[in-house]
């Protein structure tokens, strides 16, 4: 390749759509800030809706479902629907078909029955150490659990989505060690921009305390 001519304009003198076509990087820059421009629900709060109950703006919620050997309702192999509507009512007795419609309906309604936000930004797994610092609520309920779950899309929740029932027939196994049991445990994490509905804490019954570190234990 000849040098540039001492009046010529160097590449990095360039327009950034030039300097990408000779092999440099445009200069051109996008700064995209995700989670500061989410808004859970859709759009931001106006000064006249303060007065929402919210129990705090900014908080993630952690729905589980811990199951030991020891508890009767533990099962080894969890791969149909029947299995996983025991959890909600153990004596329904159906066949798997219509197993699986009526815990997709359970699922629906109790989305429809509780103030879900429309979307929410979703994570799989406990707490790290880390995480000591960051708002957080746990608690232990199956149906609202299933809702957390079967409504994700990679790291997306969505109120409309159809409940998905995959994620449900893989708990996580739980083995002695860390925790003082074996078993089997399903975990969904939703961050709430808006701060979670005081309605929804309240259906969700008492939350799991936390150890003096802030964690759940």
């Amino acid at each position: 390749m000849k040098p540039y001519p001492a009046a010529a304009v160097c590449p990095a003198e360039l327009p950034g759509g030039v300097l990408h076509n000779v092999g440099g990087p445009p200069r051109a820059t996008i700064t995209w800030r995700g989670t500061d421009r989410f808004q859970a629900g859709g759009a931001p709060r106006q000064a006249h809706e303060e007065a929402t109950p919210f129990i705090s703006r900014g908080m993630w919620l952690q729905l589980t479902i811990s199951i030991g050997q020891r508890d009767a309702r533990y099962r080894r192999d969890w791969n149909t629907a029947a299995a996983l509507l025991h959890l909600v009512e153990p004596e329904h007795g159906l066949e798997e078909s219509a197993a699986q419609e009526r815990l997709t309906a359970l699922i629906e309604e109790e989305t429809a029955r509780r103030p879900w936000p429309a979307s929410l930004l979703a994570a799989r797994g406990g707490w790290t150490g880390g995480q000591s610092s960051e708002l957080r609520m746990e608690f232990d309920h199956v149906l609202a659990t299933f809702v957390a779950m079967s409504k994700c899309t990679g790291s997306l929740w969505l109120r409309s989505r159809r409940p998905h029932l995959a994620p449900l027939h893989a708990p996580v196994l739980i083995e002695p060690g860390s925790t003082p049991m074996r078993g089997v445990r399903w975990s969904q994490r939703l961050w709430f921009a808006q701060g979670i509905p005081q309605e929804l804490l309240s259906a969700l019954g008492t939350p799991k305390p936390r150890d003096n570190r802030g964690a759940s234990v």
